[in-house]
């Protein structure tokens, strides 16, 4: 493109604006046009988005987990105290 220069970052990894316009790197075959460019772009923004709330969701299921495994605890305890209750009720009604 004319007019137009390479930032000074991308031109020391050899990134060059071609006669076509296009811009060519290095390792590349053929050159990206703004179009293909602003597309990878929202793409990465989209991979970040999608990973911060890949964290999140990660985060909120340890924290269900973890209440899960409390009321497991809670459920067993009450029912060796309801087995329990029980079995002295049974006890008691013997005696009586």
């Amino acid at each position: 493109m004319q007019g137009v220069e390479v930032p000074p970052e991308w031109a020391a990894h050899g990134a060059s604006f071609g006669q076509d316009g296009l811009l060519y790197l290095p390792d590349w075959r053929r050159g990206f046009t703004i179009h293909e460019l602003r597309a990878m772009w929202f793409q990465v923004q989209q991979v970040r988005s999608l990973e911060s709330r890949l964290r999140l969701a990660e985060r909120d299921f340890e924290a269900l987990e973890a209440r899960f495994e409390i009321t497991e605890r809670n459920c067993a305890f009450y029912r060796r105290q309801c087995t329990l209750e029980a079995r002295l009720g049974l006890a008691l009604s013997r005696i009586a």
